[in-house]
C-alpha cells in the first residue's frame, strides 16, 4: 500500500481507539494486515529500481502529495495523536527504504533485522504487488479518507 493509504488507516485507528497503547500497537499492525491485500508496486525487489516507469513516477509524487495533505489536515484540525499514530503504521516502509539505500543499492545482502523483518517478513506478505492495484489503491484511499474526514 502506498504511504498515504497507511497514514489514513493509522489516523482513523488514532481517531477511534480511546486506549493510546492499544491504538500504537493496532495502528502498527494495520501496516502489515494492509500489505496483504493486492495493491500498486512491482513485483520482487525492483521496487525502487523502476522508478524511471512513467506510472512509479506518478503514483509517487501523488503520494507524496497527498501524504503531506492528510498529515497537513490532521495537524490544522488538532489530531496530533491520530497523525502520531498514522505516522507509526506507516513507519515500516521507512525501514524498507533504509533497506534499499543501505544494501539493495550496492548489491549486497540484507542481514541482521533487516534481513529478517524486511525482507523475509515484509515482502513475503505483499504477494501481489502489481501495476494495475493502483486501483485497489484509489479505492481504499477513497473510503479510507471518507471514514478519517467523519471521524475528525
Amino acid at each position: 500500500m502506498t504511504i498515504t493509504n497507511h497514514i489514513l488507516a493509522g489516523s482513523i485507528i488514532g481517531l477511534t481507539v480511546s486506549n493510546p497503547v492499544l491504538a500504537i500497537v493496532l495502528g502498527f499492525i494495520s501496516h502489515f494486515i494492509m500489505d496483504i491485500l493486492p495493491h500498486f508496486g512491482y513485483p520482487g525487489k525492483n521496487g525502487y529500481v523502476v522508478f524511471k516507469h512513467r506510472l512509479m513516477k506518478l503514483v509517487s509524487v501523488t503520494t507524496f502529495i497527498t501524504s503531506a495533505a492528510v498529515v497537513i489536515l490532521l495537524a490544522v484540525t488538532g489530531n496530533w495523536f491520530a497523525l502520531l499514530v498514522g505516522l507509526i503504521a506507516a513507519s515500516p516502509d521507512g525501514i524498507g527504504f533504509y533497506n534499499y539505500l543501505k544494501n539493495e543499492r550496492k548489491q549486497l545482502p540484507s542481514t541482521g533485522i533487516l534481513g529478517t523483518f524486511h525482507v523475509k517478513f515484509h515482502r513475503w506478505i505483499q504477494w501481489c504487488e502489481r501495476p494495475w492495484g493502483i486501483g485497489v489503491e484509489v479505492a481504499v484511499s477513497a473510503a479510507l479518507f471518507y471514514v478519517m474526514w467523519l471521524s475528525i
